[in-house]
């Protein structure tokens, strides 16, 4: 199993393709591979049909993926706000990989688990990696994420909202060498490959959890019996200066996966952001479900815990094998949470070496947390892939 990446901030398309192309040759044979994705800025769009053509053409045997975005992630590179294409092929032997494009339609439509088989090509017995890239507009893509958890358990699903666009139509999504303008794209990986997936949500609690006493909809009224600003408050008063800061400009609501735990640290958390405060009432808007008797706590985030939280989630990885990597990374971050640009895949690099790995800059990240998937916000998705060992 072999896999390589390139990426490419050359402002010429015929350029910026053959620095794409030029590299995979030290790596592996173009004509073993099976699987290439491809992330292009709206810069290429009109050149993108001609872009997919070459790269079809030089990966006779593989199926090609992906869609556009702001910003692109290859190699040892993130590239925000420029012109760029990233690339990454593997070659899996012994993997089966099945391509898919959904639309609205579909969706509403797909009620049994036989219909989601044939929707996405796979069983739950084969054990899939989704990877997949969604058009935000006109598809339900919140369903089609609870529909992969509920179908398909314990089944990852990595990926991203595409962010090439600000409305209807302006994204181009890429399945099988296909331009589509709406709906999900992606793969199911099945087969002769280990996974890992890795999903930094680069926050950590503050505080102590608390459950939700009075709650409706996206509104928290009440953590235990009390108004939220009233334990916010008590909160605050017991944080450093430091923390206290962060608060006031980054804070945020950890709601826990699994309530069986005893004891709650970071990575137990679904991260929701703070949509609003009711000063009068004492209640608390947020990115998610106020569901009564959840466990949640108050998060902040900074750059210094979202780089803490990314190292201490790659290290055990740093000596496992690791092919390539798929990486997915909310545009909040780069270069609007850090000095320097290529934070994320410098880290990965850094811990994990020389390992093949592209993606995009996403308006909402897939992932796994707890055992499900869900759409997050400033988030680092990765999938790691091994060869399978005896």
């Amino acid at each position: 199993m072999h896999f390589a990446s390139s990426i490419s901030s050359a402002g010429d398309v015929r350029q910026a393709v053959d620095e794409l192309l030029a590299p995979i040759d030290e790596r592996l044979t173009p004509g073993m591979v099976d699987l290439v994705t491809l992330y292009v800025t709206p810069h290429f769009e009109d050149e993108l049909p001609a872009v997919i053509e070459r790269v079809e053409a030089f990966f006779p045997t593989a199926i090609v993926m992906g869609c556009t975005a702001e910003g692109t992630i290859g190699g040892d590179r993130e590239l925000e706000r420029v012109p760029s294409m990233s690339l990454l092929a593997a070659s899996m032997p012994g993997v089966q990989v099945r391509p898919f494009h959904i639309e609205q339609e579909q969706l509403g439509e797909a009620s049994t688990q036989f219909d989601w088989e044939r929707l996405v090509g796979v069983s739950p017995e084969s054990n899939p990696l989704f990877v997949a890239m969604a058009d935000p507009f006109r598809v339900d893509v919140e369903g089609f994420v609870d529909h992969i958890s509920d179908l398909f358990p314990g089944a990852a699903l990595i990926g991203g909202i595409a962010s090439g666009g600000t409305e209807p139509e302006q994204n181009r999504l890429i399945c099988g060498g296909e331009i589509q303008r709406e709906g999900i794209v992606g793969v199911a990986l099945s087969g002769d490959f280990d996974v890992t997936t890795v999903v930094s949500q680069g926050c950590r609690p503050i505080g102590k959890p608390f459950v939700i006493t009075k709650g409706d909809r996206n509104v928290v009224y009440e953590l235990g019996g009390k108004p939220v600003l009233e334990r916010l408050h008590a909160t605050l008063t017991g944080l450093s200066e430091s923390d206290t800061k962060l608060a006031r400009e980054s804070l945020l609501l950890g709601r826990v996966i699994d309530e069986y735990k005893s004891d709650f640290a970071r990575g137990d958390f679904l991260i929701h952001n703070i949509l609003g405060v009711d000063r009068r009432s004492g209640a608390v808007g947020i990115a998610g479900h106020a569901r009564v008797g959840a466990t949640v706590q108050f998060h902040v985030r900074d750059a210094e815990s979202a780089d803490e939280d990314l190292r201490k989630m790659l290290a055990p990885h740093g000596d496992t094998g690791v092919v390539g990597a798929f990486m997915f990374g909310c545009n909040g971050r780069g270069t609007n949470m850090w000095t320097e640009p290529g934070h994320d895949v410098g880290v990965l690099r850094e811990l994990l070496g020389d390992v093949p790995v592209a993606g995009f800059f996403c308006g909402g990240e897939f992932g796994p947390v707890g055992g499900r998937n869900f759409i997050h916000g400033f988030t680092a998705s990765i999938a790691l892939i091994r060869e399978v060992t005896d």
